[in-house]
């Protein structure tokens, strides 16, 4: 029998090892990156970040910003929404619901969390506490279990089509997070929104501030409102195109020498959204409460995306709004953890492990 050189055998080995190892995890930080305030949010256009670093125009798998998010990527974290189908990415933790169903294709132009036909609750209402129809919830206990002490960041996949006119690309959007304690009482509100202004760009006069203060704004607990003509509105607009010029940020509409674009698709995020006053009161709360408390306090996620049928009634109201193209997702990581790496499952270390058993005892063999 023709024997391998061993050469040959260690190589096959450091591949594997190789192969087996974690990626290195993705410490990302958003000191000093330029975000847009959108109420009690701050919103982070990563397509933005992976051109200005660090490090600089690092647009690839691996660098820092570039966050995957097809199934394999994110099925370890809490997706809220997706249109993709299966387990584990539609199936989340104990004491928090499923992921809702976002539309997988572009018959459906408005979803909502809880939206009776088309986006009903996962499991229904009441299967735990605080577990609403009309929201996507966990309960504290479970998201402290997640999160363990790290920054919860939420990452949201602008999926609109790439062609036809430009305004193919955004899409409207508007959350609204509530914590609520074992009573069932909101004890904090906290709105992703557009502060019923101009539906457009923070460049063309939208609601957005640049790197702006979220203590300024203060919820009143309602839901998104906007005038019938499509502007103003509580929707935030998301999506398209930014510009550059000479490095600082213009409308694409004036002279300019980069187009970035922030329409990433269904496999890549396209923006990071923060709530520091949220995690702020969510570190409260998890050092201050027993388990047993935690377990029955509850945060709920209500998200609504595309051409709310409530508030916009005709074509042109629902310019730039309409979802065109489906798959859009939400979901959550602690902001430390790895997002692109994936650690090898017991299986796959004990299979790798059996075999360098077969290896040493094949060496052992040979030099006997």
């Amino acid at each position: 029998m023709k024997k391998m050189p061993w050469t040959k055998v260690a190589g096959a080995v450091i591949l594997a090892l190789g192969l087996l190892r974690p990626q290195v995890a993705l410490a990302l930080s958003f000191a000093g990156q330029p975000f847009v305030q959108y109420g009690d949010g701050q919103s982070y256009a990563l397509a933005v970040d992976q051109i200005i670093g660090p490090p600089a125009n690092c647009t690839n798998p691996g660098c820092p910003f570039f966050i995957q998010s097809a199934p394999g990527q994110i099925s370890d974290l809490i997706v809220i929404a997706t249109g993709s189908g299966g387990n584990p990415i539609t199936t989340n933790f104990p004491g928090m619901d499923n992921a809702y169903a976002t539309p997988n294709g572009s018959g459906i132009t408005f979803f909502r969390t809880g939206g009776a036909v088309t986006s009903p609750d996962p499991g229904g209402p009441g299967q735990f506490s605080g577990d609403s129809a009309n929201t996507w919830d966990t309960t504290l206990g479970a998201l402290k279990t997640f999160l363990n002490g790290q920054t919860m960041v939420f990452f949201f996949n602008n999926n609109q089509v790439n062609s036809g006119a430009s305004t193919n690309q955004n899409l409207a959007a508007w959350a609204q997070v509530t914590i609520r304690n074992a009573a069932g009482t909101v004890i904090g509100t906290y709105d992703f929104t557009n502060n019923n202004s101009t539906y457009a760009g923070i460049f063309d006069g939208g609601g957005g501030v640049l790197n702006g203060n979220v203590a300024n704004y203060t919820s009143t607990g309602a839901g998104p409102t906007g005038n019938s003509s499509g502007s103003p509105t509580d929707y935030v607009f998301s999506g398209g195109l930014l510009c550059t010029n000479l490095g600082l940020p213009v409308s694409c509409s004036q002279p300019h020498d980069k187009e970035i674009n922030n329409n990433l698709g269904a496999n890549e995020a396209a923006y990071a959204v923060i709530f520091p006053e949220l995690n702020a009161q969510l570190a409260g709360l998890f050092s201050s409460l027993s388990a047993a408390d935690l377990a029955l306090y509850s945060m709920n996620f209500d998200l609504r995306l595309g051409c709310d049928p409530a508030l916009f009634t005709t074509s042109a109201a629902c310019l730039a709004k309409d979802i065109n193209n489906g798959f859009e997702q939400l979901f959550i990581a602690p902001l430390e953890s790895v997002i692109n790496g994936k650690v090898p499952d017991p299986t796959a270390l004990l299979l790798f492990g059996l075999g360098l058993l077969g290896l040493s005892g094949w060496l052992k063999r040979r030099n006997a």
